[in-house]
């Protein structure tokens, strides 16, 4: 997967068994797992409020970004301007 997104949301996935799928990415809203996550992009934190869980979510964030997901679920985010 190639996607050129302008927020990217990182967060470790808690249902994760700690092995596989560990990383949750939210890309202009659409989530996907991925086992790895290298960023080369500048970052901030935010937090989003979840209602059906009734919890906020913290996430390291990516605005104006691409994400590259390999077949084996490496992810790399990267700045639109380099």
């Amino acid at each position: 997967m190639h996607k050129k997104v302008q927020l990217a949301h990182i967060r470790y996935n808690t249902n994760s068994n700690g092995q596989t799928e560990c990383w949750r990415l939210v890309l202009d809203g659409e989530e996907i797992l991925v086992e790895s996550v290298q960023i080369q992009a500048p970052v901030f934190t935010s937090r989003d409020w979840i209602e059906p869980i009734g919890q906020f979510k913290h996430h390291i964030s990516v605005k104006d970004c691409e994400v590259v997901v390999s077949d084996a679920g490496d992810a790399i985010i990267t700045d639109h301007k380099v």
